[in-house]
This record gives structure tokens, sequence and C-alpha cells, in this order.
């Protein structure tokens, strides 16, 4: 027996190993051998991603999250397929395996979601709203998009899933050569704080530290002719560009890396979500992160690819 075909198991937990039980045509009970691949996960729509994480991390070491089986993915990585178990209900039952009968032994009910039930990622993706899963355990979980949402033949609702990460994590900087120790000190900081801020998986956060840290790096490199703020800095930039290009020491791709992160950064004020009618995503939030990264590869403070 396996999960192949399965649209219910029951999870027995009381042994050491858990033993995962599948009913078969005649109803009765036997134990799925090997173990299958059963990933614990959490659903968030777009709109909870900020204030609903904490719940959501304790919600995914408790009793009554889902359950996420893969499947074979026909994207290939860094993209997976599975089937989601939810309706985590306890109960008893009788199974038997080549030990014998057990007789009402508690177990975890779970069945697959199908396409007709009204879930929270299946209601959202009906409205081209594709929320997130987030899996793993605190500290090192994960958080994926729904990227796919398809019925298998036992109606079953096939996941796939794209990773919410940067591309190549936060490579590791050194900000010494920074004119004044303190401005280096406290550039460092707020570094640590943007790749806490990827893991912990606060976006909002990532992106204002990162228009902080390019802030106070232009402005050191502008010394003198440097502005109030970063938006003063960017215009200055921007003349220099227009007026003595070759020998003003800055490209066109400094200036749009930064000026993008400032528009970024802009979007995770209230009046512009009200503005646009849409709030940031965690993808457009890390693409200001990866374009912080390579500001810092380009004027050396990080290490080239």
């Amino acid at each position: 027996m396996d999960l192949a075909t399965a649209t219910e198991f029951y999870l027995s937990d009381t042994s050491r190993v858990p033993v995962v039980l599948v009913p078969d045509l005649t109803g009765t009970l036997s134990v799925v051998t090997p173990p299958p691949l059963l990933l614990r996960t959490v659903y968030l729509s777009s709109h909870e991603l900020e204030t609903g994480m904490q719940g959501a991390k304790s919600q995914l070491v408790g009793h009554y999250c889902f359950l996420f089986a893969p499947t074979p993915c026909p994207d290939g990585p860094p993209h997976r397929s599975g089937v989601l178990f939810v309706g985590p209900q306890k109960t008893q039952v009788t199974w038997h395996d080549e030990s014998g009968r057990h007789v009402s032994h508690p177990v975890t009910r779970f069945q697959s979601a199908d396409t007709h039930s009204s879930w929270g990622w299946m209601t959202d993706a009906r409205m081209g709203n594709f929320g997130y899963f987030l899996t793993g355990e605190t500290g090192s979980d994960s958080l994926w998009r729904l990227f796919r949402l398809e019925s298998d033949a036992f109606r079953r609702s096939i996941l796939t899933l794209a990773p919410v990460r940067l591309v190549s994590g936060c490579p590791q900087a050194d900000f010494s050569s920074l004119p004044d120790p303190l401005l280096a000190k406290e550039v460092a900081e707020q570094y640590a704080d943007v790749c806490r801020s990827v893991v912990n998986h606060s976006y909002r956060n990532a992106v204002t530290q990162s228009r902080s840290i390019v802030e106070g790096i232009i402005w050191a490199r502008l010394g003198a002719t440097g502005g109030r703020d970063l938006f003063a800095d960017l215009r200055t930039i921007k003349n220099l560009l227009e007026t003595e290009k070759e020998s003003c020491g800055w490209t066109e791709l400094e200036y749009h890396l930064a000026h993008k992160i400032r528009l970024v950064h802009a979007q995770t004020h209230a009046s512009q979500v009200a503005k646009s009618g849409r709030a940031l995503t965690p993808e457009f939030a890390l693409s200001a992160v990866e374009d912080l990264i390579e500001l810092l590869r380009i004027w050396l403070y990080c290490p080239a690819q």
C-alpha cells in the first residue's frame, strides 16, 4: 500500500516511529511501507504574511497543521508538487500488520482536499490570488508560493509550489572600508538585520533596511556633495550622469538599482498600498534585496560571484 491514489490515511504516532495506515478496497487498514514523506505545512494568504507569520510558525509545530505528500513534479527543481491532506481528526480504528490485529488504536485521520472544497488557498486561487505555504521547523522554515492548482483522476487537489527565497542567499559583507567607523558599524548591523528579516520572512523590514543601507553608503560616497536623504542624493547622481558621465564615478546601473530600492521601499507605506490597491509581495521585496546585494558587490563590500 502507498499514497499514490489514497484520498485518506490515518497516522498513528503512539509508537516510536509514526505509522501511516491506508484503507484498501475493502476498507481494511494496512501499513504503508516504507513510510511516505509527509511535510507539515500551514497556509497563509497574501494579506496574512506580515501579521500571521508568527501564528503560522506556532501552528506548524502543533497537532492540527496540514500534511503535504510530495509527488513527481513536471517543472523540476526548485518547484515541488504534491497532494495536500487536511482536516486532522482524532479517532480510533482497527488495523493490522505483520504482528497481528490492534483494536481501537488511537490515530489521526487526514483526507485529501478535493477540487470542490472551500479551503482558503482554493478560494484565493479561484480569485487569482495565489497564497503561500510555510513548511519546516521554526528557524529553518521555508515559504512557498502556490504556483499551480490542478485536480487528478481521484479528484484530489495537486499543488505545485515555488520557493520564495533569494537566488544566492545573503553573502558575507565587510563595511570596514567606509570612511566613518560609526557609519560602518551601523551599516553592518543593518545588513545583519536584512539577513535575519529574509530568514524570518519579514519582507517589509528587509526592504526598509536595504534602503537605509543604500542611503548611508551613497551619502558617504558622495562626500561633500551629499544631500539630506536618498531622494536628493539620487538626483545628484542622475545630474552627474547627465553632465559628466565618463568621469563622475557612477554608473547607470548603480543609479537604477538604488532608485528601484527606494521605489520598492515606498510600497511598504500604507498610503502607497491604498493608492496602488495591492500590497508588497515577498518576491518583489526579495528582488530589492537582490538589488542591494548587487550594489554591495559593485562597491566591493561583498565578494563577487
